[in-house]
């Protein structure tokens, strides 16, 4: 599936899930990063407001793309029991 994500499998949700956390730590080490300065004198106000509407950001589309697998999950589960259920 292009530009897709595949949950199918538990396999899949798990690796999307990893996937979107370490893609979260990497924003953040970046932003970190723009923070520092080479002279020691700290960030510019202008910079640290847009590295916190940066930070804005990412976590929402960590919440986004962690939150999916975990729902798609929730969902199996959830017709894993009714399947149980029925059976008796």
């Amino acid at each position: 599936m292009a530009g897709g994500v595949e949950l199918e499998t538990a396999n899949q949700r798990i690796n999307e899930g990893v996937t979107a956390g370490n893609d979260y730590i990497d924003n953040l080490e970046s932003i970190r990063n723009e923070l520092s300065t080479a002279d020691g004198e700290g960030a510019s106000l202008g910079v640290m407001v847009g590295a916190q509407l940066k930070m804005t950001e990412i976590e929402t589309q960590y919440m986004v793309r962690s939150g999916i697998p975990k729902k798609a999950s929730s969902a199996n589960m959830q017709a894993a029991q009714e399947v149980k259920k029925a059976a008796g």
